[in-house]
């Protein structure tokens, strides 16, 4: 009998193959008491473990490097900086010498405040990076356990063509791992949209679907698997129709992407000759290279948030050093650097965030600019490293969930401060950086006319917005049916977006999640929308639709559907521009 299982489709596309599961071997840590005097050798024997773990996760990023994937040598390089931080490390020492205690439970001790303190983050994004503290906190432990601890992918065969792997969580090294031995896709039971394992899996091209509840206890070794990355669904012993639909699926999804191939060296041009500009949403260096491989003519939204993860706000020059490795990565197109967008509820004076509390309502809380205009120090340092970046390539700086005008003119305020700070330093920028603004509140929104006269550009953060206007949060399985582009009030609220910025002559770009789904291409060209920012995954998809579509017939059809002619508004907007195409 098929056994159907759910979770979070990571990765698009169709594996079909036995199951392997992933052993590991749950450590039993316990505590116990040490002599005063054997204090020392206790906190040597946990040094020796960190410096083990460090040397092992050294050796696995060059051996990463060797073969294809690159974007998990990143990861694991960024687990070797955190085996330096100084936080975990000397409280669980501290703890050690107070507590007389054995290295394994302060460890334990330490990593589980830490954890609560993630866990009770407002941001998922955040949250999610507290995984990775994990991880290299199990190394240290596997170290410290030497005797009963297990490789999780001991159990795993050297090739694994036309295998699954099903595993409690997988590390970038692991996933990199898999990968070299042609793993066909995976299941994990821990996991989420902003993991490393997402962001790896679909960089690597190796479906997978996450968060999977009791994963390994309810399949099987070497039982059959069907896994649709897109819909994050296995099937454990698919019956006969559900195997023949999906083989039919691999073929269709193979032809697809040898189409995709086929628009790769082409322009983003519509039919009727339209040139359209497609940029990429990125992050680290995994993204930033998927992003020149797919073609990107630019970075339309760079994220910086992960520079202020590892407890004290980073200082001017080690931002402005990934500012220039992220410029030098994509080799002169421009990036849109935007300033930091995280929540809290609490003054920055001394910002550490992993002691970020939960707000009462953290999507309407302090956050983004709302936290940054709060420190102005935190925000001006930041600021100056993103101008010092502009000396060393095309640079824009963006400003997430501007509302007001005082928030803006309280921005180039501080611009202006920091552009006098770098010119008595004697320190190269761009004095022409331009400077835009995230529109993901209604009301910034309707108010545009008024912002847009400080601002170069803008940039549509679809996600928030929708979920702002509809006040229903797509995460949110109750509500989710509600967070839907075509309503009308939200179909209005963008045709006014682009009629202003069009009457204020500054371009725009959208990056929310509708960006990069080929599905909403055409509603969006239609709308008048000729930047995209997205996923770099996606680009090629959105490229095609681009080249089959006729932009004056579209606007046409949909201009139709908002005045309601031969009762358009009746059907959703998707359905008349795609009849526009016929």
């Amino acid at each position: 009998m098929t056994l159907a299982l759910t979770g979070y489709g990571a990765a698009r596309g169709i594996a079909i193959g036995r199951c392997h599961l992933a052993e590991r071997n749950e450590l039993d840590i316990g505590e116990y008491r040490i002599p005063a005097d054997a204090v020392e050798r206790e906190i040597e024997r946990f040094r020796n473990a960190i410096d083990g773990a460090r040397r092992q996760l050294e050796d696995l990023a060059d051996r990463v490097k060797l073969g294809e994937a690159m974007p998990a040598a990143e990861i694991i390089e960024t687990h070797v900086l955190m085996l330096g931080d100084s936080k975990i490390r000397e409280s669980t020492e501290e703890h050690i010498r107070r507590e007389l205690c054995n290295a394994e439970w302060a460890l334990q001790t330490q990593l589980e405040q830490v954890m609560t303190e993630f866990r009770n983050l407002d941001d998922d994004y955040i949250r999610t990076r507290g995984e990775d503290i994990t991880q290299v906190v199990r190394l240290v432990q596997d170290r410290l356990n030497e005797e009963t601890a297990q490789q999780p992918l001991e159990n795993i065969p050297d090739r694994l063509t036309d295998s699954l792997v099903v595993a409690s969580e997988l590390t970038p090294g692991e996933l990199a791992i898999l990968h070299e031995r042609g793993v066909a896709g995976i299941v994990t039971e821990h996991g989420g949209p902003n993991s490393h394992t997402a962001i790896l899996a679909s960089s690597l091209g190796i479906p997978a679907v996450l968060a999977v509840r009791r994963a390994q206890s309810l399949l099987q070794e070497g039982e059959q698997l069907v896994l649709d990355g897109g819909l994050g669904v296995v099937y454990a012993d698919p019956d006969e129709a559900i195997g023949r639909h999906y083989q039919q699926v691999q073929r269709d999804t193979r032809r697809f992407r040898q189409s995709l191939e086929a628009v790769r060296e082409l322009p983003a041009t519509s039919l009727d000759g339209s040139p359209i500009s497609l940029q990429a949403n990125a992050e680290r260096g995994e993204e930033l290279g998927q992003a020149l491989e797919h073609g990107a003519a630019g970075i339309g939204l760079y994220r910086t948030e992960f520079l202020y993860l590892a407890g004290a706000p980073p200082d001017e020059d080690s931002q402005l050093a990934e500012y220039r490795k992220a410029i030098r990565t994509v080799r002169g197109i421009p990036i849109t650097i935007r300033t930091l967008d995280l929540g809290a509820d609490k003054s920055t004076d001394s910002l550490d965030f992993s002691q970020l509390r939960r707000s009462a309502n953290p999507a309407l809380g302090l956050r983004a600019i709302r936290l940054c205009l709060r420190d102005t120090e935190l925000f001006k340092t930041q600021l100056r490293a993103v101008l010092r970046a502009s000396a060393h390539g095309p640079v824009r700086c963006l400003i997430p969930m501007l509302t007001s005008l005082h928030e803006i003119r309280m921005v180039h305020a501080l611009l202006d401060e920091a552009r006098e700070e770098l010119d008595q330093r004697g320190q190269a920028y761009d004095r022409t950086m331009p400077v835009g603004g995230m529109i993901e509140v209604p009301a910034a929104a309707m108010g545009l006319r008024d912002l847009g006269r400080f601002l170069d550009f803008i940039s549509v953060g679809t996600n928030d917005l929708l979920q702002y206007t509809l006040a229903a949060d797509r995460a949110d399985e109750q509500v989710a049916h509600l967070y839907d582009l075509q309503h009308p009030g939200v179909m209005r609220l963008l045709r006014h977006i682009f009629k202003e910025s069009e009457i204020l002559g500054i371009p725009v770009t959208v990056c929310g999640e509708v960006a990069g789904n080929r599905q909403y291409t055409r509603l969006l060209l239609a709308l008048g929308l000729r930047e995209f920012s997205m996923h770099p995954g996606r680009l090629l998809e959105v490229k095609q639709v681009i080249r089959k579509t006729h932009i004056p017939k579209v606007r046409e059809a949909l201009e139709n559907w908002f005045e309601g002619h031969d009762g358009l508004a009746e059907r959703s907007p998707l359905q008349v521009l795609d009849e526009s195409q016929l």
